[in-house]
């Protein structure tokens, strides 16, 4: 592989291969920039948006799950898509970090503080990007092994092997895409580090020990740069770097534990 670092358990498929029976999610696209990019929604109450955003590479297809869980379906509108140059989105992906965001904001609820984020390995910094970048419209965020480190994060073997020619000829399209995200990807962290004191949304960091692929130091940095009043991290001793799949009651826990904490106005979660 040239980036390791997510990916579905399930090929790339159509929304009826994996809701064979309802509640089914609705498939649809969207513009911005110029671009199409698609997306995945689970209908629900407007009042509570909840965005689940994959990492690298990968496809909506990783949260099916979560769009299936009835308890986040009683929580409001779940809604996946594929980010720019991965599953239906067509296009090359975007290295960058504010254009992420910015590619993905019009998912984001209309209302005030609508939108609970939730990123697995890249997409943690670009979950943590949008709440950044649009705060009046991002309620809380849950981070799942987040690639966020700079120190931690640089280019492995396979990543500058997938960088020479013979690779970008032989290797998959969806591949290449994620290998340009990850070799400039600690240049990228090293701009968000000014801005992580400013992250002013219940957050939840959940960080395994396990962890192959974002190294588990990761929630120590977390811990160092998130303002404490409205940061939790959570290290678990038994956990890899898919705890999303293997372990995804946490991953739900946490999200109802952020939104509690917002909807009552307090920063401090338990």
């Amino acid at each position: 592989m040239l980036s390791a670092c997510s990916g579905g358990p399930y090929p790339l498929c159509d929304v009826k291969t994996l809701f064979p029976d309802p509640p089914r999610p609705l498939d649809a696209t969207y513009q911005v920039d110029g671009r199409t990019l698609h997306y995945v929604e689970m209908p629900g109450s407007e009042q509570t948006r909840i965005l689940f955003i994959h990492g690298s590479p990968g496809s909506w297809e990783a949260w099916a799950a979560y769009l299936r869980d009835p308890a986040l379906q009683r929580m409001g509108t779940l809604i996946a898509p594929d980010r720019a140059g991965y599953g239906r989105s067509v296009g090359a992906a975007d290295p960058n970090m504010a254009a992420q965001g910015r590619l993905l904001a019009p998912l984001l609820g209309k209302g005030e503080a609508s939108t609970i984020v939730v990123g697995h390995s890249l997409g943690g910094p670009i979950a943590a990007q949008l709440a950044l970048d649009y705060p009046g419209q991002v309620r809380a965020a849950v981070l799942i092994a987040p690639s966020m480190a700079p120190e931690y994060e640089h280019p492995r073997w396979y990543n500058l092997l997938g960088d020479t020619w013979i690779a970008r000829w032989l290797a998959p399209d969806e591949l290449l895409k994620s290998n340009a995200e990850m070799l400039p990807l600690r240049e990228e962290l090293q701009a968000l580090m000014p801005r992580w004191s400013s992250l002013r949304v219940p957050t939840v960091v959940i960080q395994g020990e396990h962890d192959r692929l974002v190294d588990p130091r990761t929630a120590d940095f977390a811990e160092r740069v998130l303002p404490a009043r409205w940061a939790r991290i959570e290290r678990l001793a038994d956990a890899g770097h898919f705890v999303l799949w293997k372990q995804p009651q946490i991953v739900v826990d946490a999200i109802q534990a952020v939104n509690q904490r917002a909807l009552l106005g307090t920063q401090h979660l338990p």
